[in-house]
């Protein structure tokens, strides 16, 4: 051994001389005796340099880049180049400094750089640094395509898309600070697990699309979309497109055609492998053969050689995909089939418009467990160059939408804390890495203000069986609502022999009735600031809701001018406003205070208005929902936010708390579907209970739980927690007919459900994995 200091570096290259895997870890473990930090910098360097790395196939699988004429080519760039821009490190574990980032390991490296693991000191979280190689870092044109990759990745906003938090171009080697995922590449799961199964292939397919849909309406094609592009967050699979680095502008004129073809054969479109003008389709045809590859195991076009490849890409069809894998239905294979038309114009107009499908087929999967041909038809028409529709489903989410379509009202939107505030801590994960890309998965400690759901602890692996602990008599006809005073302390009832009992929730004693609606009480809600109760009539009553005082069981007043037929009715979380409708199809917006001076908003529904919901906790927005789709408005202007971008899958829409997300329910379908806030994607969907017997959606106060009833006479708890399987807790069995109302108290302890059967409300004492947490 030599008498100089030893270094990871010169570990590393001493070790790359020997020649077996056994020789090298024998010469590591005398030259790092005693030394285990050392040991793993230089194993850490090792595996950069050699693998495993999935990603990196060339020539077969990627061409060259842009084509730079000053790009050296000196070949893939060595980890140990990139060290020696680092600044020693006084942290044991550290690599060495760049900047405030301490950088604690190598993950990855690709044909234009290497990416690192770091710590921000400034803002303490874990990121990606993709470092330009030092090697072409002497290159004007390749200096300028990196910083070109870090403004168009930069410029796209949305959850799909991987985050560019800043980029450093005027020292000696530029680099990207990233966002990191903690995950692997579909690359990666394909290579593992073969052929996906068609629920996965639709919730990636899904996300892919959403994130080029925005890229798009920012006017980027990103033109090298493929697995290994495609980073899948752990635990949950969320997508995020990776590598900009082709990424072209529509109107960047800078960037002419060279005669020089760039992208990867593999997954490339037929005028981007002919070296033609290529715009937003092309990534669609990338997007096709994406699809393709999940559903076969394997790419539509394989050869020996990247000229052969791109050969057939340009004139041949690929085997049909029910040839290779028969559980794929007809209407997928039609979907791929036309996003890999050979001709642009016979593609799906948009990437938003291929959502819409995907979307669509994704949440019927997730209703009904299974597709039939019969009862769904092929994919569906559009015309070529048709825009993306109102139709649109969960195209690009809240912020994304306004954000992306340049709406005035995005600055506005996070600005002004519209969207409430969580209240869970971020989670920080930990850390791998995309390398051949230059793409980055690994550790995230989020930056952003988009709330975290609380982790509910662990659900039982079978539903428990509860019967009712109280069973409550004084109606004598069906109940319709039920509804839990803010302090718990008493339940109200109410019912179609139009009155309105309260209850002591200790002794269960009733007080009443509260006389006075003209038809069948169909809905009830407190003030969360005085705790008077309101209540509506499907009847033409003379107001549109009475308002009652707790305390003393009399009326407290009324709201609004009357005759119509009201269903639904919320509070605002500061007790200010009440929000109720019906059969008008009008939205009413009641100010507590002035009483007759309703602000209405027309036409919120295509019939019946059954479900009106405040967000919490600012209620800076209203969601409504009954026989058409859910809706999302802003009660301070009456204006329709997202009207572009409909949620659907669910109708009935209730907000969870803290920003948590969005719950529908849908009647005919039996259907229940979470949707995340801000962004509006679609969470997921189940089938609840039987078709056209559902009938009401409850949330836990701390939205952790949802209680749902129907037809049958049951009533079921469900965990909202972000899993594969979101899981019946709780079967609650002690009706004999329709139930039509429940209730959560404030603590999550009990629920109150109320039905036609026998005219009962029925308690139940909930499993304490329910109980809100203190």
């Amino acid at each position: 051994m030599s008498d100089t200091p030893l270094t990871a570096k010169s570990l590393f290259l001493d070790a790359l001389e020997r020649g077996t895997p056994d020789e090298r870890a024998a010469f590591l473990a005398e030259a790092c005796a005693g030394d285990a930090d050392l040991r793993r910098r230089v194993d850490a360097l090792l595996r950069a340099h050699h693998g495993p790395n999935l990603l990196d196939r060339a020539p077969v699988e990627h061409l060259a880049g842009d084509p730079v004429d000053d790009l050296p080519t000196t070949g893939q760039p060595a980890a140990e180049e990139v060290l020696d821009f680092l600044a020693p490190s006084q942290k044991s574990g550290s690599l060495g400094r760049l900047a405030h980032y301490e950088v604690l390991h190598v993950i990855g490296r690709g044909g234009m750089g290497v990416v690192l693991r770091a710590f921000d000191e400034k803002l303490h979280r874990i990121v990606a640094i993709k470092m330009l190689a030092p090697h072409l870092a002497a290159s004007g044109s390749a200096r300028q395509r990196f910083v070109r990759e870090a403004r168009a990745a930069a410029a796209v906003t949305h959850e799909n898309v991987i985050d560019i938090h800043s980029v450093e171009d005027a020292g000696p080697v530029p680099y990207i600070v990233m966002q990191c995922i903690d995950g692997k590449t579909l690359e990666e799961k394909l290579s593992a697990s073969g052929p996906l199964d068609l629920k996965q292939t639709l919730r990636i397919g899904y996300q892919i699309a959403e994130g080029l849909a925005a890229a798009h309406k920012q006017g980027l094609t990103h033109r090298d979309i493929k697995p290994a592009n495609i980073l899948l967050e752990n635990g949950i699979e969320r997508v995020k497109i990776t590598d900009f680095g082709l990424a072209r502008l529509a109107d960047d004129a800078s960037l002419t055609q060279s005669g020089c073809i760039t992208g990867t054969p593999l997954y490339m479109s037929p005028e981007q492998a002919r070296d033609e003008k290529v715009d937003a389709r092309s990534d669609l045809f990338s997007l096709g053969s994406v699809l393709y590859a999940m559903c076969a195991g394997h790419p539509p076009f394989r050869a020996s050689s990247p000229l052969a490849i791109l050969k057939r890409v340009c004139e041949e069809t690929p085997r049909p995909l029910r040839e290779i894998n028969p559980a794929i239905p007809e209407w997928m294979q039609a979907l791929v089939a036309r996003l890999q038309a050979k001709d642009p114009a016979e593609r799906y107009a948009s990437a938003a418009e291929v959502a819409t499908v995907l979307s669509r087929r994704l949440a019927q999967l997730q209703a009904d467990g299974v597709f039939s041909d019969a009862k769904t038809p092929t994919a569906e028409p559009s015309r070529p160059g048709r825009q993306p529709t109102s139709r649109s489903l969960v195209a690009a989410g809240l912020v994304g939408a306004l954000v992306l379509a340049g709406v005035p009202l995005a600055g506005w939107f996070l600005a002004s804390s519209w969207w409430p505030v969580g209240t869970g801590a971020t989670a920080a994960t930990a850390t791998t890495a995309s390398p051949t890309t230059g793409t980055t998965t690994g550790t995230t400690t989020a930056g952003k203000s988009k709330p975290s759901i609380p982790a509910a602890p662990p659900a039982p692996a079978e539903p428990v069986v509860l019967k009712p602990s109280q069973t409550l008599r004084k109606h004598s006809d069906g109940l319709r609502a039920v509804a839990f005073s803010p302090d718990g302390k008493v339940l109200a009832s109410g019912g179609m022999d139009k009155n309105i009992f309260l209850w002591d929730t200790q002794a269960w004693q009733p007080r009443g009735p509260l006389e006075g609606h003209a038809g069948e009480v169909f809905a009830l809600d407190f003030s969360p600031k005085d705790g008077r109760l309101a209540s509506v009539t499907t009847a033409h009553d003379t107001c549109l809701v009475r308002l009652w005082n707790v305390e003393t069981a009399e009326a407290a007043g009324t709201l609004g001018p009357g005759g119509l037929s009201m269903w639904c009715v919320d509070f605002s979380p500061d007790g200010a406003t009440v929000a109720c409708g019906g059969s008008g199809r009008k939205l009413w917006l009641l100010d507590v205070a002035k009483g007759n001076e309703p602000q209405t908003i027309p036409d919120v529904d295509d019939s019946i208005l059954r479900t009106v919901s405040f967000s919490s906790p600012n209620g800076r927005l209203v969601a409504t929902g009954g026989e058409g789709r859910v809706r999302l408005w802003d009660p301070t202007t009456s204006q329709e936010i997202l009207t572009e971008v409909p949620l659907s899958g669910g109708r009935c829409p209730v907000f969870l708390p803290a920003g948590m997300g969005l719950a529908g329910w849908n009647y005919r379908e039996g259907q229940i579907t979470l949707w995340d806030l801000p962004s509006g994607n679609q969470r997921h969907a189940w089938r609840a209970h039987p078709a056209e017997t559902m009938a009401w959606l409850a949330v836990s106060p701390d939205g952790r739980f949802l209680a749902s009833v129907g037809k049958e006479g049951v009533a079921k708890i469900w965990s909202t927690e972000a899993t594969e399987d979101y899981r019946e807790v709780a079967t609650l069995k002690g009706h004999t007919g329709m139930v039509y109302g429940a209730a959560f108290s404030p603590d999550g302890k009990r629920l109150a459900t109320g039905g036609k059967d026998d005219f009962t409300v029925r308690i139940w004492d909930l499993p304490a994995v329910c109980h809100v947490r203190q």
